[in-house]
C-alpha cells in the first residue's frame, strides 16, 4: 500500500459492505490477501467471518497475517461479523 488518502489506503482489492450496500469500501488489501482469504473460505465454507477470524488469530493453526486480520476487523466493524462471506 503506497499512499493513503483521507484515510483510505490505496490497495490491489476492496472489499465492500453486503448488507448495507454501501458504495465506499470498508477495507483493501493485496492481490495475496484475498487469495488468502478466498483459500480459508474455501477450507471452510461454512464459517462466519468472526470464526474466520478466531482461526487466524489461533497460532497453532496459522502464522499472524496482519493485513487479513485487518480485513475482518474492518467487516467487524460495520456489523457484519456473523455473515458468512461470499469471496470466490
Amino acid at each position: 500500500m503506497s499512499y493513503t488518502r483521507k484515510g483510505i489506503s490505496t490497495a490491489d482489492v476492496w472489499y465492500f459492505c453486503r448488507k448495507r450496500r454501501r458504495k465506499r469500501p470498508i477495507a483493501g488489501s493485496t492481490v495475496a490477501t484475498n487469495q488468502f482469504l478466498v483459500w480459508l473460505h474455501e477450507e471452510r465454507p461454512n464459517y462466519t467471518i468472526n470464526q474466520l477470524r478466531a482461526l487466524l488469530l489461533d497460532r497453532r493453526q496459522f502464522l499472524p497475517h496482519p493485513e487479513a486480520l485487518a480485513v475482518l476487523d474492518a467487516y467487524v466493524k460495520v456489523g457484519e461479523g456473523d455473515v458468512i462471506p461470499r469471496w470466490r
